[in-house]
């Protein structure tokens, strides 16, 4: 086919433009030849500004030497370029490349200053005076990110040097607000770490700018005066720059006033107290009552973060009442009252509030929904602050009706911090505020809905459970996270098994404390609640020791630990002798029967059960007894393990995985006396007693003897150890059987979270390994298992 002609009249383009480009990549060639060779002129403006984008990666990877000789002479080149994307990539690279190229140079520090940032001040000058704004802006935006590693001499000379350029053309507006524009930049970057050139340099110059004839100019000079405020002595602040300030909140020109009003709660951070009170209030009392409504509008808005700073012995009534009857305007007045006003209340003193209730009533009563949820993402805050009884007296009603809002949006920002807010309020107004529970779940055959709202909900449960009653944990909290372990989200799963964990470990720790209602009926083996029927009306946990499957040497270590407690001591003792031949009789009875049911189902992956086993009862506890709470949700798991598909099962493994695996804690603080002694992060009460006795020792052999006795026996202290009511209760026995189990599960995603745990119990929870000989036999097949994830994680390699 003949190739066609362009008509006559009509521009022929070259056929390589019609064409996509591609970017030239060459494997061969390392990042910094790779710069060299297509960032420079000849090349398609789409790929040089690819590859000029690179030049930070490429200085990074090269020498200091092959920086200053391949990039800076080709960064000279660049800037005199005629394609304005070329110059403003090559402007927008000078700033990350300043500290690359100091850090590699061990002259930077002991000079002074970075040679390598002075030359690329000499480059950005030239970007600078660009007729193009943008590049412009990019320019000074990449001078301020290493103008802190110019010397003072180059700041004082150059530097300035390069300021007095752009403002030598009084005419030339662009250039002055270049030159607005850089001065701000550098002081809010590197005007902390250099006062004396902001007060020497900086200033007069900026307030030269302010007296500009070009409005504009005054305008954009705001924010540099703003800027040099917090970098300048306290004498400059309220002298100079406070009245160049005054004059520019006088200006003829309503958006020169409104700027200012804009910056006066900045500005009034940097002031002192005298200063703030004398002369920056006054200012605002004259322009909240400016001819020009946007002037007033933005001085307006400026009360909430005003009364956030001012001190409370100087607030003005004036400006108190602003805040107030912004409740009544337009939606952003009142959305910013409902942001600032937990930030007013806590610096203005809780003896204000009588003040602020009437504003708090009218903002939940807003029509405006962004308002109802500004207040309601920071109401915990505001609960916090007045107390319960403040709450209950004047607050809870608010409260209620808030959480009772038909929007959706409302609800959601009450729920991602419920758990602060749920601590903020009386014990009788807590449970009323997890009704929205009941329908965060997406409905049958939907998608997955707002799920990232049910992880922040699902992460919260066992503080949430922690707060509440045990009739409100079991009736209300406990049904909606049971659900949520079966989540279409992972994460969602996830999250809820791992809180039900620690919810549950918590139960535990109760149970076994003396004189606990819960008991620990639904904790025990069937047989120790039989005996513990005939034997004692007291119920006492003493009884459950010698129920559970431990060796002789186990039992004797318990009841030296339970005859050392001053209260129970006795008892426990006459207990134990009272039960021990019948005890041992019927353990090893015990073990016999569990022997034969694991010998039949040993061809059966999956088919123990263990927890279900130890929850088997012929009385249901009561609800609200934590035994029950447990036995609910075990059996729940356990349900979920043997009915639903893997996903179910990972999420069975994550709840023993969280109840099994106890976090460690912060480090404790070292400490002052002494020579300094190794700490764990986090480790348990055994562990901290061996470190205590290591540094009381008299000498260093005695404490490596005493270490090397204790080696074999002490786990390693770094991870918390199971209390002993939660490894003796049966339940956690129980549980990890069931997760041996798992170790022949036919998806490799279960064999392995079953290999993680396993290997994660071995080295973590010794004592609770040792109880269960079929841990060892799980890893061991694990360990030779066809997926070499599985074999990793078992092996402890991951």
């Amino acid at each position: 086919m003949a190739e066609l002609e362009p008509a006559e009249g009509l521009e022929a383009f070259p056929e390589e433009r019609l064409a996509p480009q591609m970017l030239q990549v060459d494997p061969d060639l390392s990042p910094l030849q790779a710069v060299q060779e297509w960032a420079a002129e000849g090349n398609p403006p789409g790929q040089r500004v690819a590859y000029i984008m690179s030049i930070p990666a490429a200085a990074a990877e090269c020498s200091l030497a092959e920086a200053r000789l391949v990039l800076l002479p080709l960064l000279a080149q660049l800037v005199f370029d005629d394609h304005p994307d070329i110059k403003q990539a090559t402007a927008e690279v000078l700033g990350p490349l300043g500290p690359i190229l100091a850090s590699k140079d061990p002259e930077a520090g002991e000079a002074g200053g970075s040679e390598d940032a002075f030359e690329l001040l000499v480059l950005a000058h030239r970007l600078l005076q660009d007729p193009e704004r943008a590049i412009q802006q990019a320019a000074a935006s990449s001078v301020a990110m290493f103008a802190g590693l110019l010397s003072a001499e180059h700041l004082r000379e150059h530097l300035s040097a390069v300021v007095d350029e752009l403002m030598r053309n009084y005419d030339d507006e662009q250039m002055q607000e270049c030159a607005v524009d850089l001065l701000a930049k550098v002081a809010a970057a590197a005007g902390p770490a250099h006062p004396d050139w902001c007060e020497e340099c900086a200033l007069p110059r900026v307030l030269k700018l302010a007296n500009h004839r070009d409005y504009n100019i005054r305008a954009n000079s705001v924010s540099g005066l703003v800027q040099l405020a917090g970098c300048l002595p306290l004498e400059a602040r309220s002298g100079q720059l406070m009245s160049a300030f005054a004059e520019l909140c006088a200006d003829s020109v309503w958006s020169v006033r409104q700027g200012c009003a804009s910056e006066l709660a900045v500005l009034a951070q940097q002031l002192p107290r005298e200063a703030l009170r004398d002369r920056l209030l006054p200012l605002w009392e004259a322009l909240v009552t400016d001819v020009s409504a946007w002037a007033k509008a933005a001085a307006r808005r400026q009360a909430g973060p005003l009364l956030t700073i001012v001190h409370p012995d100087d607030c003005p009534e004036a400006l108190l009442e602003c805040f107030l009857q912004a409740a009544s305007g337009p939606a952003t007045l009142t959305e910013a009252s409902a942001h600032y006003l937990p930030s007013v209340l806590a610096n203005l003193g809780v003896n204000r509030w009588p003040q602020l209730r009437e504003l708090m009533a009218a903002l939940v009563a807003s029509e405006y929904v962004s308002v109802r949820v500004t207040l309601a993402e920071r109401l915990h805050e505001l609960l916090g602050m007045l107390g319960p009884q403040r709450v209950d007296d004047d607050l809870l009603a608010l409260v209620e009706r808030l959480s009772a809002d038909d929007n959706q949006a409302v609800a959601d920002a009450l729920a991602v911090n419920i758990q602060a807010l749920l601590a903020a309020l009386p014990p009788h107004g807590r449970l009323p505020q997890l009704a929205f529970l009941s329908h965060i779940h997406p409905e049958d055959g939907s998608s997955c809905g707002q799920w990232r709202m049910r992880l922040l909900i699902a992460e919260q449960l066992a503080g949430i459970a922690a707060l509440l009653e045990r009739q409100g944990l079991a009736e209300v909290l406990l049904p909606a996270t049971l659900r949520l372990c079966e989540d279409p989200v992972a994460a969602v799963r996830e999250a809820a098994a791992a809180q039900l964990g620690c919810m549950v470990r918590s139960l535990l720790l109760e149970m076994g404390e003396p004189g606990s209602n819960g008991g620990s009926s639904a904790a025990q083996p069937p047989a120790a609640q039989e005996r513990q029927d005939g034997s004692s009306a007291r119920g006492a946990a003493p009884a459950a020791v010698a129920d559970a499957p431990a060796s002789q040497a186990g039992a004797e270590q318990q009841a030296s630990k339970q005859e050392a407690e001053a209260e129970r001591g006795q008892q426990e003792e006459q207990l134990q002798h009272a039960h021990q031949q019948p005890e041992q009789q019927q353990q090893q009875s015990d073990a016999e029967q569990q022997q034969a049911q694991q010998a039949q189902q040993a061809d059966q992956p999956g088919a123990s059960d263990g927890a279900e086993d130890e929850l088997e009862q012929d009385a249901t506890p009561p609800p609200g007894n934590p035994a029950a709470v447990v036995q609910q949700i075990v059996q729940h798991l356990v349900e979920l393990r043997r009915s639903g598909g893997h996903r179910s099962r990972q999420t069975y493994l994550a709840f023993c995985a969280a109840l099994l695996l106890p976090q460690p804690g912060p480090a404790p603080a070292a400490p002052t006396p002494g020579p300094p002694t190794p700490q764990p992060t986090g480790g348990s009460p055994l562990a901290s007693a061996v470190a205590a006795a290591v540094a009381a020792s008299p000498g260093r052999h005695a404490a490596a003897a005493q270490q090397g006795q204790q080696a074999e026996t002490t786990p390693e202290p770094s991870w918390p150890q199971l209390p002993e009511a939660v490894v003796q209760s049966g339940i956690a026995q129980g549980l990890l059987e069931g997760a041996v189990a798992l170790a022949a599960d036919p998806v490799p995603n279960v064999r392995l979270a079953v290999a993680r745990l396993l290997a994660a119990v071995k080295r973590q929870q010794p004592a609770l390994a040792a109880s269960s000989p079929k841990v060892e036999e799980a890893l061991a097949a694990l360990a030779a298992d066809a997926d070499r994830d599985v074999q990793a994680s078992a092996a402890g390699d991951c």
